[in-house]
């Protein structure tokens, strides 16, 4: 990837209080439209675990805000068990910013609010890029705390590994890439996510698994879904059910892929991404 200015090492983590809750986010990038771009984390993610691949080559075209949920890395407040209290409590974070119009970055558990954000706040919202994420009623979340509990005894590479990236040497090697840009930062980083946390966003991802209150065919905002070839923990096939429930949605599936799709091609992910938010 070209050079860039590097946002996510140098951005300062600010904090803004909303209703008795402390929201830590770093808000970056140039700033071409008055309409930013917001990422909404995966399960246990704080600001420090987006690939700054990813969230520098976006900068390079708009503003770029990222934060912690309530409850989560550095943000206070008790994090909600279920994603419809964790899109209210977004919303509020974005309101106190003074923001009217966003794009959403929504990757996993991030990629739940967003179906939230598309239908119930609409007006918010002009743009949707969903990335290994899946629709209410996915069967494969029954098995998310096992597959979890399954990697509980691997070292933290590891880990990182087995959930993000698939088995073959070549996926693996990005992954150990990506984790490599991501500890590029060495000051003002998160707290890790704090247990009562985990516990929570894991009952919100496997109730999300039995929900069925949103009427996808009800977004009619422009939408991006991207999953990789192999991922287990969302299923990738389910990102062909969003495709196909969401009336303007465009699916671009990354080979030899898996949770982590855009970790592992960042650079192709970037171009698709601002050719989405600049041209669709």
């Amino acid at each position: 990837m070209e050079l860039q200015q590097n946002f996510a090492a140098n951005s300062n983590t600010q904090y803004i209080d909303v209703n008795g809750t402390n929201y830590a986010y770093r808000r970056f990038g140039n700033k071409t439209t008055d309409v930013p771009v917001i990422g909404f984390q995966h399960f246990t993610g704080t600001l420090d675990n987006w690939d700054p691949a990813i969230v520098n080559g976006l900068a390079q075209e708009r503003e770029v805000i990222i934060f912690d949920n309530k409850g989560v890395g550095n943000s206070s407040g008790k994090t909600p068990d279920n994603v419809l209290d964790m899109t209210k409590d977004a919303v509020e974070f974005i309101k106190a910013l003074g923001i009217e119009k966003f794009d959403v970055l929504g990757f996993s558990l991030g990629g739940f609010i967003a179906q939230y954000l598309g239908t119930q706040y609409a007006g918010m919202v002009r743009k949707i890029i969903m990335v290994g994420t899946a629709p209410q009623g996915a069967k494969v979340l029954e098995g998310f705390n096992d597959l979890i509990a399954k990697g509980a005894h691997l070292d933290p590479v590891e880990l990182f590994l087995y959930i993000f990236f698939t088995k073959s040497e070549n996926s693996r090697s990005k992954g150990r890439d990506t984790l490599k840009r991501i500890f590029e930062r060495s000051e003002d980083r998160d707290q890790q996510t704090k247990i009562e946390t985990v516990m929570a966003q894991a009952k919100a991802i496997t109730d999300w698994g039995t929900t069925s209150d949103t009427d996808l065919s009800q977004i009619s905002h422009p939408v991006l879904i991207i999953q990789g070839s192999h991922d287990e923990m969302m299923d990738s096939d389910t990102s062909y059910t969003l495709f196909k429930q969401i009336p303007n949605a465009v699916l671009s599936y990354y080979p030899d892929a898996a949770h982590g799709s855009f970790f592992q091609y960042p650079e192709m992910f970037v171009k698709q991404a601002n050719d989405f938010l600049n041209n669709f």
